[in-house]
């Protein structure tokens, strides 16, 4: 029987036949360039490592379904106990959040908005859903909608220039991806209101203080320590692994739900005179 193939296009590719990849969907570990991410499996460790300009990327519908298509393939595989992603989102900061944001508030252009969301809560669920330990390892300025994705994770390591913004706060909006309902678990409802919406910046050690992230080490450091945690973490059973992480996760089965009310609530700010008041220049 021929195996069912994966096609992998770039945007830029969507149109022509050349660098087309093909990925066998068999129970083998998905490995290789994805365009916007890349994958490759050292031992019982899945490494991937997200690019640049990740914000635009997660709004475009093709790369949402090959971030579908690459979860459900890893979820097939048996050789992976322990997903580490590693970003660094030096070039998606407060600025291009704001601009993306205030583009999506014109009429007839928020679809990508409305794809952001989709994709973020997809992304959530799908580390949440998955019976394998996900490290998340960051340096740089994280936005409020990664700082999210990384929550969702199980255990995070973030380097000592590590900075998490709140661009969100300026807008007048609320987070994407689950902040309040995800720091609420975290840390307590007093301290989930202080973060979401006192702190505009927080620190690599503040962080560490607050529960936001579980290790800070040293930025050239981050890749060996990220490696050496995962390392330890797949040492043990594949079973004890994932009996334990559909424990932890248990009270979270209704994030879904959550998902739903929190994409309503996006759209009911944006659509008002008060928030097309304050950004009445969308360009800006």
């Amino acid at each position: 029987m021929a195996p069912s193939l994966l096609l992998l296009k770039s945007e830029e590719e969507k149109n022509q036949n050349n660098g087309t990849r093909r990925l066998e969907m068999k129970d083998k570990c998905p490995e290789g360039d994805f365009g916007f991410f890349s994958a490759h499996l050292d031992g019982e460790v899945l490494h991937i490592r997200f690019r640049e300009n990740l914000l635009e990327h997660l709004a475009n519908l093709y790369k949402r379904d090959v971030v579908a298509k690459f979860s459900s393939q890893v979820l097939k595989s048996r050789d992976v106990k322990v997903i580490l992603l590693n970003s660094d989102f030096q070039e998606a900061g407060c600025e291009a959040y704001t601009r993306f944001f205030l583009k999506g508030s014109q009429a007839g252009s928020s679809l990508d908005l409305h794809r952001l969301c989709n994709i973020t809560s997809q992304l959530v669920l799908s580390i949440i859903d998955m019976d394998r330990i996900v490290i998340h390892a960051c340096k740089g300025n994280v936005i409020s909608l990664f700082l999210n994705v990384s929550l969702a994770c199980d255990y995070r390591i973030a380097a000592d220039n590590t900075m998490f913004c709140n661009p969100y706060i300026d807008l007048g909006m609320i987070p994407i991806g689950g902040g309040p309902y995800l720091l609420s678990k975290i840390m307590g409802t007093g301290k989930a209101w202080e973060t979401l919406l006192l702190r505009k910046d927080i620190n690599a050690l503040n962080a560490l203080e607050l529960g936001l992230v579980d290790r800070v080490v040293p930025s050239e450091n981050l890749d060996i320590e990220a490696i050496n945690i995962a390392s330890k973490f797949a040492s043990n059973h594949s079973g004890t692994i994932s009996g334990i992480k559909k424990l932890m996760n248990f009270s979270k089965k209704d994030l879904k739900e959550y998902f739903e009310t929190e994409q309503h609530e996006i759209f009911k700010i944006l659509n008002s005179s008060d928030f097309s008041g304050r950004h009445h220049d969308p360009c800006c």
